[in-house]
């Protein structure tokens, strides 16, 4: 069993071998819409490939448009050193689950650029709360974001987050809030116990 079909061919590509999918389960009941707020919201773990390095170099070339950075990792002082000088950027390090919640529940929309990432939570906590996500067109992205939808999936190039970021607006999330709830509820903690009862009921009934 496996936790994404970018897993699943990771699997039959170096071991030949066949794997079953079931999603890692998000607790949607902890996210809430609340408004839409006039800032972008990139959480994760401060490592190279997670590219949040890659996020806040946009948002240097951007100073009317306002960023929060949430996490912590060996990246985080280069990180600091970069956005140092910019108002409109702002590092909250590691925040309790309801404060994150609090964040994504007010965000326009987070922003997430993981290097072919196995799967990837945080864009559909973000929906769980109405926010789209504009997310790297790559690994278990493009699994949990459908273009134009429930977000945007674009190459992770500064230019490309900086055009995506530009054409965002109250309106366009607004449009999408709906389906990105939706979306998210695909993933509930109940889904991903039902489809594990059905699994283990198939493996006792063989």
């Amino acid at each position: 069993m496996v936790n994404s079909k970018n897993t699943q061919k990771r699997i039959k590509k170096f071991y030949d071998l066949n794997s079953r999918v079931i999603y890692p389960p998000i607790e949607t009941k902890k996210f809430v819409f609340k408004e839409f707020e006039d800032f972008f919201l990139c959480p994760n773990r401060l490592v190279s490939q997670k590219r949040v390095d890659l996020v806040a170099k946009a948002f240097t070339k951007m100073p009317d448009k306002k960023l929060v950075i949430v996490g912590d990792g060996p990246e985080r002082k280069k990180i600091l050193n970069m956005i140092k000088g910019y108002d409109n950027i702002e590092y909250r390090g590691v925040l309790k689950d309801e404060q994150l919640a609090g964040l994504y529940s007010r965000c326009l929309a987070t922003i997430y650029m993981p290097v072919d990432e196995d799967f990837g939570m945080i864009p559909l906590e973000g929906m769980a709360a109405g926010k789209p996500c504009i997310a790297a067109n790559e690994g278990g992205c493009k699994e949990t974001v459908i273009h134009n939808k429930t977000g945007f999936l674009i190459e992770p190039t500064i230019e490309n987050i900086i055009k995506e970021v530009k054409r965002s607006s109250v309106e366009k999330a607004e449009e999408m809030k709906d389906d990105c709830i939706i979306w998210a509820k695909k993933f509930d903690t109940k889904t991903f116990i039902e489809k594990w009862k059905n699994e283990i009921k198939d493996s006792v009934e063989c």
